[in-house]
């Protein structure tokens, strides 16, 4: 089982608004340069890999990222391990950092897997007396046995690959970056590598999981967090992280993008919503603006409510219950309500008539008497 981390325990990582931009070129020759840029056509175009991401990583705490491919968690962990730097916002990260990015970069293949050993653990941080102490031990886990004074170019996949792993989990570290190589060798090294990693999680270290296999992140993490389009939707326990990427049947595969000032107020808390029900919807009644469903509740945005009152009652967020359910069947925020323009307030076990404001008047809910709307 993951260890639970200490409530008062320092960050490890930090990420705050990181955004990663890349440049896609659409021309790969002269000629094709040529021709589009006579028919003034784009010759790149941007693409937002990672898009204003937040977050922190206690000490000691196993966190595991999940998304679909392309959804930003490669990028995620290079820039945690300083292979790339953010467009905007910055990254911290606290002791020693060992990435698994990619099992076995650094290995070159003219060098013996011995040599090699001495060269990726150069790049890992340690240095040679740390190597000659831990050799035998990494040569042990690797299972390469003889091969080990062989040229690494003649070795297969598998070799390989264990032979990175090995180095990687006996670097003296204190947080472990780790993408997708738990997948590595047969079963039984598989296994191997899994009872590693819990040693090193028993042993206090900070943990970041990359993986698409849901059983083996529950098995090391405690808490997930799920990335969409360059995008956080969604920090929490591993068990429902897990679920939340999960396709709902099989005719609906892909998950809906949450955007703009919808997404600002969704980031707050994903977990209080969930995932999105189905994509933005513009409205060009009551002023105009958007909303989106998730699996519990909705976000409204109204933008006569942003350019009268400002902002914070612009974007708001209404949780399943009474109130949501006779605002969907009003007709929403296309309705005689008009959008959201602010929190519920009372409680209705004190006996206090629950009230709920909206762009076009109040909703009240009482025991007695039932819910109520007052226009303005």
């Amino acid at each position: 089982m993951p260890r639970a981390s200490e409530p008062e325990t320092r960050p490890a990582i930090v990420l705050d608004e990181v955004r990663k931009t890349f440049q896609i070129k659409h021309t790969h020759s002269f000629k094709e340069t040529f021709i589009a840029a006579m028919r003034r056509k784009p010759l790149s175009s941007s693409f937002n890999a990672l898009d204003g991401i937040s977050f922190s990583v206690a000490e000691g705490e196993s966190v595991a990222l999940l998304g679909r491919n392309g959804s930003g968690k490669s990028t995620t962990l290079k820039l945690l391990s300083g292979v790339m730097a953010p467009d905007q916002g910055w990254v911290r990260t606290r002791g020693r950092v060992a990435g698994l990015l990619e099992v076995g970069a650094g290995f070159h293949p003219d060098l013996t897997g011995r040599e090699n050993v001495y060269l990726n653990a150069a790049i890992l941080g340690m240095d040679k007396q740390e190597t000659d102490a831990r050799f035998e031990s990494i040569l042990e886990f690797s299972e390469i046995g003889n091969f080990i004074d062989t040229e690494v170019k003649h070795y297969s996949s598998g070799m390989y690959s264990r032979l990175g792993f090995s180095v990687a989990i006996h670097t003296e570290l204190d947080v472990l970056l780790v993408d997708e190589i738990l997948s590595v060798g047969d079963a039984q090294f598989r296994q191997k590598c899994t009872a590693r990693m819990l040693e090193l999680q028993n042993a206090g270290k900070t943990m970041f999981v990359v993986s698409h296999n849901a059983s083996q992140v529950q098995e090391l993490c405690e808490r997930g967090i799920v990335l969409e389009h360059g995008r956080m939707i969604f920090d929490g326990p591993i068990d429902e992280a897990v679920e939340f990427v999960k396709p709902r049947d099989d005719n609906e595969r892909n998950a809906y993008p949450v955007v703009g000032e919808i997404y600002d107020l969704y980031q707050r808390d994903p977990r209080r919503w969930g995932r999105p029900k189905g994509p933005q919807t513009e409205v060009a009644e009551n002023g105009g603006g958007a909303y989106q469903e998730f699996d519990h509740g909705m976000i409204t945005h109204s933008n006569a409510l942003a350019s009268r009152l400002g902002d914070e009652h612009a974007t708001v967020g209404l949780g399943n219950g009474v109130f949501l359910a006779a605002y969907r069947k009003a007709g929403g925020p296309a309705g005689p309500w008009g959008f959201m323009a602010g929190a519920p307030k009372g409680i209705i076990e004190n006996f206090e008539t629950r009230t709920m404001q909206f762009q076009n008047g109040t909703a009240g809910f009482a025991i007695e008497g039932g819910l109520r709307f007052t226009r303005n």
